[in-house]
């Protein structure tokens, strides 16, 4: 059995396609005009993932700073501070930035955040709003 499954994975690496498995771009994208009366509200928490000098100089106000690069503790603190069931909606520089995926993925999947959103557009949808 252990050859045969072997030999199974080396013809069909990627399976035989029966479960899907979800892809890692599949964290929803929500606009600003969406997320800005609930993070208001504080029903959403705002998450830069830009680095701490790119916060500093500017950022969405109410958002908290946790650069994608974050140590595991932090994620864990992050998520023992606010709840893995809040809302997060995780955002970077520009549309382009990859750095708000890769942090939605992480607390999503090392945190144990259930409800991880984009904003689409990232700070740039932000300060085009003002």
């Amino acid at each position: 059995a252990l050859c045969l499954g072997l030999a199974t994975k080396a013809v069909f690496p990627e399976g035989f396609g029966l479960a899907a498995e979800p892809e890692a771009e599949e964290v929803p994208r929500v606009t600003w005009e969406a997320t800005a009366p609930r993070a208001q509200a504080g029903d959403w928490i705002l998450v830069d993932a830009r680095d701490a000098e790119q916060f500093d100089a500017q950022h969405i106000p109410g958002a908290v700073s946790l650069p994608d690069n974050a140590y595991p503790e932090l994620l864990e603190f992050f998520a023992e501070e606010h709840g893995r069931s809040k809302t997060i909606v995780v955002y970077c520089g520009t549309e382009d930035c990859d750095l708000s995926t890769e942090l939605a993925l992480r607390l999503r999947d090392e945190a144990g955040f259930e409800d991880i959103r984009i904003l689409d557009g990232g700070f740039l949808a932000w300060q085009r709003s003002q």
